[in-house]
């Protein structure tokens, strides 16, 4: 019996059209402004006979590999639903959610429930966790008694909540999802997995033991090896006697049997003699059920991962905000680095700009075989790669500084313009400038590049003599005259913070209060290309990347290549796509153990120091009449 029902102050026509339109903004709008709007969806569906759904008869979604399990409709699809379909083979998922819900409002029972279902994972997949949890939540409301349909729904918003770093309410939902009988092999092992890395996190290391090994009998093949490298990797990083204390803690008798086994390994250093130990235990213990062991994994614990683990090149990158497509920018870089040089394959692991999310994303590039990690990038993101980072995990070259990490491994690639502003302060002392003056805009970035400046001129002994700041797009005449009030000496140089729309009016402004004093700016511009009018530039010199020079020079066929691949790169996508092809080169180099000399990058001369930084030095240049004149070095004083 189907049961319909009245909408207050509306006729079922005007909400039917206010949900063809409204699917448009569920990926946009506010959190609350989507529940409403899709509480009205719901509404409409009551109306028109999902309260039935119990008593319809429902199909069993298959499951895909690798999980979640995708869910199948229990009716022929609709055009809307089929052309969602053929949005998400192209990856277009935030188109194919908005069809899905459009399709689901066109239909009733497990039809439209299944349609709810593919949405959510559509704008999981589109990096749209909010309005996938929110989706995800409505189908377990709605649904009776499709165990799989509540387990897809309940692994699509535990992946959304990790996005989001609620990794408790994501801890939840995985649990749950393994007392669902009808939870796929797959899926369950997955779960397990996720589960084990979230409770190492949380510092309850034997409960993150117990999921490993319980996973084990749901593996085969390489997956076995894998999970046993993870299951070594925890205990080695325990004590003896925290691995005593556990023994009488677990009550699974697998998990004593490891830990026991792990203990032998420790007492007995020689191979032979471990191995005659660990048959001798396993002997007087017959109660034990055979775990899934082989000799051969005592002698691999603690052995280093990367010497073990299969796979490529990981780009760990933020994918949010403005980041994003500063990251496809270096990823682009480094598949086209592979490509070229024909080395190890390149793997995008795209993270939120969470940081719980970017260390389980770390964590599962490993077991998914990455040898060496390029990024992260945002400074949370290195903090929480670094505090789960073991040291027999794979080397990380960071993108980005952040304070008072250091380990051994883990390398620096800054892609900031602090670098530049610190090679000018300590290149111009070296050259002989004692005095500087700075100006630079009054905006964030402009007051951590000076920050950077003239902590590092002032660590030299350098003398500050004058500090400005101008608003963009306004007049700098008056600025210029504040800052050069006294008239610069024979030492003295200008420090100049700018971008390509301010560099004319700053330039021009400098050189109406003084027509000699050098002025020297970091990184040229932001980009790959001088103003349409670069006149007012003469003189001004700056320390910049031979990429943005002349990349066909720096690297040619990198440069054509990459030309295709992002054909509308903006300036500062294309300065990124040269950290990724010298990102990549530099990987090779810590996957080969190779840290002596030097390699001419696109983005400079670069080494590695002792400290783990990799310094880049960029080349002096000159804008003369327009042009860009590439300079041997830092001009002297008086020059």
């Amino acid at each position: 019996m189907v049961i319909h029902k009245r909408i207050p102050g509306q006729d079922r026509a005007s909400v039917i059209e206010h949900l063809r339109l409204s699917p448009y903004t569920l990926l946009m709008t506010t959190p609350a402004a989507l529940k409403a709007s899709f509480r009205l969806l719901m509404t409409l569906a009551l109306a028109t006979g999902l309260s039935a759904c119990a008593s319809m008869p429902h199909k069993t979604p298959p499951s895909s590999n690798p999980p979640p399990v995708e869910t199948t409709t229990a009716v022929s699809q609709a055009p809307m639903a089929q052309r969602a379909d053929q949005l998400m083979i192209t990856g277009h998922y935030q188109e194919a959610a908005k069809d899905y819900i459009h399709a689901a409002a066109d239909v009733r029972g497990q039809a439209q429930l299944d349609y709810l279902m593919k949405a959510a994972q559509a704008s999981l997949k589109g990096q749209k966790p909010q309005v996938a949890i929110l989706l995800a939540n409505e189908v377990l409301r709605l649904q009776h008694d499709n165990a799989s349909l509540r387990g897809a729904a309940l692994w699509v918003r535990a992946q959304g909540l990790m996005d989001q770093g609620q990794t408790p309410s994501a801890k939840g939902n995985l649990e749950e999802i393994l007392t669902i009988t009808s939870t796929p092999q797959e899926v369950r092992a997955r779960a397990m997995g996720t589960l084990a890395t979230l409770y190492t996190q949380e510092g309850h290391e034997l409960t993150a033991l117990n999921f490993l090994i319980e996973r084990d009998s749901l593996l085969g093949g390489d997956a076995i090896a894998e999970n046993h490298r993870r299951i070594h990797v925890l205990l080695d990083q325990q004590s003896v006697a925290k691995l005593q204390n556990w023994q009488g803690r677990s009550g699974n008798p697998l998990v004593q049997e490891w830990i026991a086994i792990a203990l032998i390994t420790r007492q007995n250093p020689d191979p032979q003699q471990r191995q005659t130990a660990i048959r001798a235990w396993l002997a007087a213990h017959p109660g034990h059920p055979p775990i899934n062991f082989s000799d051969d994994d005592a002698t691999v614990a603690g052995a280093s991962a990367l010497n073990r683990a299969p796979g490529g090149i990981c780009a760990l990158l933020p994918s949010g905000g403005s980041y994003g497509p500063l990251s496809q920018a270096i990823a682009a870089g480094m598949e086209t680095a592979a490509q070229l040089r024909s080395g190890p394959a390149v793997r995008i692991l795209r993270s939120t700009g969470n940081p719980s999310y970017t260390a389980v994303l770390f964590e599962r590039g490993i077991r998914e075989g990455c040898k060496i990690f390029v990024g992260p990038w945002l400074p949370q993101d290195i903090n929480a790669v670094a505090a789960v980072r073991k040291p027999s995990d794979p080397p990380v070259i960071a993108l980005g500084t952040a304070s008072d990490v250091q380990q051994p491994g883990l390398y620096t690639l800054s892609l900031s313009r602090d670098v530049a502003a610190r090679q000018i302060a300590t290149q111009s002392y070296a050259a002989g400038y004692r005095h500087a003056y700075v100006l630079y805009p009054q905006d964030s970035s402009g007051a951590a590049i000076q920050a950077d400046f003239i902590t590092a001129w002032k660590h030299l002994g350098g003398d500050v003599s004058g500090v400005t700041t101008y608003l963009p797009g306004r007049s700098l005449t008056s600025k210029a005259q504040q800052l050069l009030s006294a008239s610069p000496g024979r030492h003295s140089f200008v420090f100049l913070v700018t971008d390509a729309k301010n560099a004319n009016s700053a330039v021009t402004s400098i050189r109406l209060i003084n027509r000699t004093v050098p002025v020297f700016s970091p990184a040229l511009l932001h980009g790959a290309v001088l103003p349409s009018d670069a006149q007012g530039l003469s003189g001004i010199e700056s320390v910049d990347m031979p990429w943005i020079i002349n990349p066909g020079q720096s690297w040619p066929q990198a440069s054509l290549l990459l030309r295709t691949n992002l054909p509308n790169a903006s300036d500062a996508q294309w300065r990124m796509a040269a950290f990724g092809l010298d990102a990549y080169r530099m990987a090779e180099r810590v996957l080969d153990q190779d840290m002596s000399g030097s390699l001419n990058g696109a983005t400079g001369v670069l080494r590695f120091a002792a400290d783990g930084r990799i310094v880049r030095d960029m080349e002096w240049m000159e804008v003369e009449n327009g042009r860009v004149v590439p300079l041997s070095g830092v001009p002297g004083p008086g020059a």
